[in-house]
This record gives structure tokens, sequence and C-alpha cells, in this order.
């Protein structure tokens, strides 16, 4: 990896009133030839989450993740959470970077956030990498899964689910049906999800997709004004996105999408089986190459 991984920060002006501190980082050479790459993680990740990854592509890459707001060593205030303030925030990265051109991966939550930033700025986008994303649910939410997220959403009992579960325990726990491969709920892993849970402002960013779900779908974007290379990546054994309900529904967002199923991947497909994933994402970075020359 690039020696040059260490955090960096910028201030992100919300509005007249208010500014939130977001952490970034930056790897592999500044002059690359290619479309640079900017991963961006899910529900509740961080920078970190993409370590098993970005080591494999940034010796020919320029590559910039960084951490939502409200999420990993992201300031979080409480705001309106939403898949369009994800997006809003992505612009205003790329405009930091003072980047034309960018080539999107992203995790879950962050998946859906390019997506809609794609939908918004078409012609920014090179190439969409969506692993395990989420925003469009069909049928998949069964009753008591809708029944929890009510409870969650209630003010008194969504803090004191909070409260129960923003400890390494409950982390383990949250973790665990998102992989397959069980190993990889390690302590390390455990603990990085853990701290962000005790940030002041936590509790807001966290409980916002339950609060809002509605702020968290893609249905409104059809059809979506993004035609560019799409691609799907999926864990077969993804219980909460099964894929052979989700991505016909994100075929339908996006026709140009190829689907790539993993077996022996759970959600957290890109750190869950980060070999077939690297290989399937090389694959796909050396098409977009090619379409650049």
């Amino acid at each position: 990896m690039n020696k040059a991984t260490q955090d960096r920060w910028f201030i992100w002006q919300l509005d007249e009133n208010q500014e939130v501190k977001i952490r970034y980082r930056e790897y592999g050479p500044p002059d690359s030839p290619f479309t640079p790459l900017l991963f961006i993680h899910g529900y509740g990740g961080m920078i970190e989450h993409w370590n098993d990854n970005i080591p494999a592509f940034d010796n020919r890459y320029r590559i910039y993740a960084m951490d939502l707001i409200g999420f990993g060593q992201s300031g979080k205030p409480n705001v309106r959470y939403s898949l369009e303030l994800f997006a809003t925030q992505i612009q205003a990265f790329l405009h930091l970077k003072k980047l034309d051109k960018i080539i999107l991966v992203g995790h879950s939550m962050g998946a859906a956030s390019g997506i809609l930033y794609a939908h918004l700025n078409p012609d920014k986008v090179k190439a969409l990498v969506l692993a395990n994303p989420s925003g469009l649910y069909g049928n998949s939410m069964d009753g008591m899964a809708k029944a929890f997220f009510g409870l969650v959403g209630s003010p008194l009992i969504g803090e004191m689910l909070f409260a129960a579960f923003a400890n390494p325990v409950g982390v383990s726990q949250s973790l665990t049906p998102t992989y397959y491969n069980q190993k990889k709920v390690d302590l390390e892993l455990i603990n990085q999800f853990s701290r962000p849970l005790m940030d002041r402002g936590a509790i807001f960013s966290y409980l916002s997709p339950s609060r809002r779900p509605h702020d968290f779908l893609l249905d409104s974007i059809m059809p979506c004004k993004y035609k560019g290379d799409a691609w799907l990546i999926w864990g077969a054994e993804d219980s909460a996105l099964p894929p052979h309900k989700i991505i016909p529904e994100f075929q339908e967002l996006l026709p140009q999408a190829g689907a790539y199923i993993i077996p022996n991947a759970s959600h957290c497909i890109h750190h869950d089986a980060h070999e077939a994933f690297n290989s399937r994402l090389d694959y796909i970075l050396r098409r977009v190459d090619k379409s650049d020359d």
C-alpha cells in the first residue's frame, strides 16, 4: 500500500450556520493515467472496512476513501441524514479534490448513495461498482423486520435499543449475520465498528434509517439518469438482501448493470470474501481502462 495513507480532514459547510469535519484518505500515484477511484463504505462502516481491498489497487490507481457524515471518524451533527445528504457529500468532496470524473466503488448504503450521486451528476461518473447495494428491497423485508424497524423508529424505544447495542457485544451480534466467514468478525473488526458509536451525536446518524426509512430509498429516481457502466457484485449468502430478489430490482433501475454473485459470502462481501471481490473488481477496472484508451 502507498505510504501516504494518513488521515486527512476537510471542513464541509452544510449551511451558513453549520459545518462538519470529514475524514478522508488518499492512496496511489497522483499522476496515474487512469480514472481515480472513490470508495464509499456502508451503514455503520468507515474507511478501514476497505483495508483488504484498497491495497490491491493503489499501485495503479489514484484512490480516495472517506467516512460519510455521521459515521467513522467524521462529525456526527444532528441533521437529517439521507442518501441525498451523502450524495451531496460526494459532490463536495469531488469539488474539493477537483475531480472531473470518478469510478465509485460503494458498499450497501454507500453504494446507494453513489447511485443517487450518479443520477444527479451522470457526467461525473465513469463507472459504478456496487457491492450489495441497499435502497431497493422489493418484498424481501418480512413482517417481523418491518415491526422491528417500526419499534426502533420510535424515539424512546430507539434510544433504548441504541444504548443496548452501542457496545462491543451488541456490535458483534449485529455484524455476525452480515458475514459468511465468521473468522472475519474478529476483535479488530468489532472495535472498528464500536468506536464511532461512542462519539457524541452517533445516535442521530445510526437511528436515522429506521426513523426515516424513505430517506434511504431509491424508488423515486426511476428512471435513473445515469446510463454509464455499472456492475453489481453480490454475496450469495446475503439473507438481508437476497440476490435472487434484489438484483432484479436494481437491474430495473440500472438496466445496463451486469451482475456477479460470489459464493460463500454474505452482505459485507468486500471484506467477507475480499480475494474474490478484488478479483472481480480488477476485471471490471481493466475493462474500464480499455474504454479510456
